[in-house]
């Protein structure tokens, strides 16, 4: 018995003839310094190895007395389904390979003399390890990225190439008010009832063919909710992450809503209002009054900073005032610090004195300041 490094290929070799056994583990020893072998003369001790020891592959003869190689293999299966497994058999009869592929045999080979076979065989230990260490590790990553997709508070499947559903988190099935372990490899017009009528699936689509990212937001009848659905092209498929944002497309209307009533008032007020984004000074908006008042159309006005309108000898001190009036929330001011006048200055050139009510307003995610301007000559 050989102990190996933890990189080694840990082979357990069950043979009734210990001169076999002998032979293949100073064979493969020598030639390969990462292969460790431990021999067994029988299932029963095979088994006792087994449990004893980290093995990666299992090599055993078919015919040995008691119990035979498949019926070895049998009883491995029932604690190490995915264990590679080699079984070695001097018959060419179907019938022993048949049972073997049916018992979960990873691979087999005719059981022969000399240096060539013992290459072959180590050829052949070595792939099936390799395959189920890198199935292993794969499996490991799975469970570890599927544990980051039950964190995330978003809905999340994953998508073959063929459209069949093959990973479905929690939340997606809470979403959907669906068992997820009844999803699993279905194909999504059954998981999605019309879907293919929708702007999901032309997005999926073009994300499968063009490998490109896309976001898409739509209504979704089947659910009788707004689903946004970010979709990315994936090595097997497709991943989607999807949640319900009916709320916030309910807030937005109303908020839409909100914002019409307000532009309608302004729009229609009898008095001068100019609204203007507080982060940049910018005007967004003029009604008609001020339209009137300043000579200026609300195209022509929007855009430009607000201390466009007033005398320009004076504009940094109507930008201070503007400040001012920012960082209070409101106020009204008919002068300056220094006692004198507040003016706008029309387009003709005519300044006209007058007053300024001024308030922040704040409008779905605009921060907004809106001017009322009096003429304090009309006025009076």
């Amino acid at each position: 018995m050989a102990t190996g490094s933890p990189s080694s290929i840990e082979v357990l070799i069950v043979d009734d003839n210990p001169r076999f056994g002998e032979l293949a583990e100073m064979f493969l020893e020598d030639e390969f310094d990462d292969f460790a072998v431990t021999t067994a003369t029988s299932a029963d001790e095979g088994e006792r190895l087994l449990a004893e020891s980290d093995i990666d592959c299992i090599v055993s003869d078919y015919q040995m007395p008691e119990r035979d190689g498949i019926e070895f293999l049998q009883a491995v299966r029932e604690h190490s389904p995915e264990l590679p497994f080699i079984l070695m058999t001097g018959k060419g009869d179907e019938t022993v390979a048949s049972r073997a592929i049916t018992a979960g045999v990873t691979d087999y080979i005719r059981k022969e003399a000399g240096s060539e076979h013992y290459d072959l065989l180590a050829h052949r230990i070595r792939n099936v390890v390799e395959q189920r260490r890198a199935e292993a590790a794969k499996q490991a990553r799975n469970r570890r990225i599927r544990r980051v997709y039950e964190r995330i508070d978003d809905g999340f499947v994953a998508l073959d190439t063929e459209w069949r559903l093959t990973y479905m988190n929690s939340h997606a099935s809470e979403l959907l008010d669906r068992d997820r372990e009844e999803l699993l490899g279905q194909s999504i017009a059954d998981v999605f009832p019309g879907i293919e009528e929708t702007e999901f699936y032309d997005a999926a689509r073009d994300v499968l063919a063009e490998k490109e990212a896309f976001t898409v937001e739509e209504h979704y009848d089947q659910l009788d909710a707004w689903i946004e659905a970010r979709i990315y092209p994936d090595i097997d498929g497709l991943s989607v992450y999807f949640r319900d944002i009916t709320e916030r497309k309910e807030r937005e209307k109303s908020l839409e809503r909100s914002r019409k009533r307000y532009h309608a008032l302004v729009d229609t007020a009898p008095t001068a209002i100019l609204v203007t984004d507080a982060e940049t000074g910018e005007i967004v908006e003029a009604n008609q009054a001020a339209e009137s008042l300043i000579g200026h159309s609300s195209e022509e006005l929007s855009g430009e900073h607000h201390s466009k309108i007033h005398p320009e000898e004076d504009r940094g001190l109507y930008e201070s005032l503007f400040r001012e009036r920012l960082n209070s929330g409101s106020g009204l001011v008919n002068r300056h610090v220094d006692g004198s006048q507040i003016y706008v200055e029309r387009a003709d050139g005519e300044r006209i004195p007058v007053e300024i009510s001024a308030q922040v307003i704040e409008l779905a995610d605009e921060r907004l300041v809106q001017s009322v301007i009096r003429d304090v000559v009309k006025r009076s």
